[in-house]
């Protein structure tokens, strides 16, 4: 298995009339899959993976897949609280031609670190293709510790990443101080990529890079080629416009840039999610305005 390097773009699910816009997102891949990205990564929180049907979620994954053509590796999000129900989903997707799977600590159960263990465990053995452990605290009420981290990419040879998205700086920092070189870490915080970056991150899996893509690209390059300056630069050419997407649930702040764009056809998100308030679409108008003039 590869180390995982480089952008990594959590794809949004289109929709249009309330169903998976599937002529949308192969529209989508096939304009970032040019543009010097990683991979993708279906089905996460940006993809409004709750929300999505079994069926539509196979859909989704084929029309990607076909999109792709197997110029980059897609990378599918399978969770849940219940790990036999995780368990049979990454089987599920076993005929299918992904490259791994970004698992999400179990939401709302709030196991301790021995359950977090076994639960990884219990997953990855369903498949020899690569794990991502994903750590969103603040979204599943459950701290994966960086000590459990270096337990489970010690005794689950699969897991080969973890998508960091601790909002804890002191913690990221810990974690990329102590992560072996066979574990990558991706920052799933998009304001602390360049700061991620520049103490060891791999990469990161970044739902802002949907926008302004080519220069976070230039910003990873940058830096893996000690380029200070020039990574300096671009950053601080894009690093203004992340709060401005997160300033209103995720994704919906970007899927309007997005239709806005013309590259999706619909902002629509499923309910609970709704649409961007009036005040902040207009924010969004200048944000696009200012990346078509680009």
């Amino acid at each position: 298995m590869n180390k995982l390097e480089g952008v990594y773009l959590p794809l949004v699910t289109p929709f249009h009339d309330g169903a998976v816009d599937l002529e949308s997102l192969q529209r989508l891949v096939g304009h970032y899959k040019g543009l010097g990205l990683a991979g993708f990564v279906l089905l996460g929180t940006t993809g409004e993976s709750p929300t999505i049907e079994p069926g539509e979620q196979k859909s989704l994954v084929a029309a990607v897949l076909d999109a792709v053509a197997g110029e980059l590796p897609v990378y599918v999000g399978v969770g849940g609280n219940s790990t036999k129900h995780v368990a049979s989903g990454i089987a599920s997707y076993e005929s299918m031609d992904v490259d791994g799977y970004l698992v999400v600590t179990p939401y709302y159960n709030r196991p301790p670190a021995d359950g977090l263990v076994e639960h990884f465990r219990a997953v990855a053995d369903q498949t020899g293709r690569t794990i991502i452990a994903y750590n969103v605290p603040y979204r599943t009420g459950v701290n994966l510790s960086n000590d459990t981290v270096l337990e489970l990419a010690a005794c689950v040879p699969n897991i080969r990443a973890v998508k960091d998205a601790t909002g804890n700086v002191l913690q990221s920092l810990d974690l990329l101080h102590r992560a072996p070189d066979e574990l990558a870490v991706l920052t799933g915080e998009d304001p602390l990529y360049f700061t991620s970056l520049a103490n060891g991150a791999a990469g990161g899996i970044l739902a802002s890079a949907h926008l302004a893509t080519t220069t976070f690209v230039e910003v990873t390059e940058a830096l893996a080629n000690e380029r200070l300056e020039k990574a300096r630069s671009s950053w601080r050419g894009i690093s203004p416009m992340i709060p401005t997407l997160f300033s209103e649930s995720n994704p919906m702040p970007l899927k309007y840039c997005l239709w806005r764009l013309g590259l999706i056809r619909s902002a629509e998100c499923r309910l609970p999610l709704t649409r961007v308030s009036e005040q902040l679409a207009g924010r969004l108008d200048d944000l696009v305005g200012r990346l078509s003039a680009q």
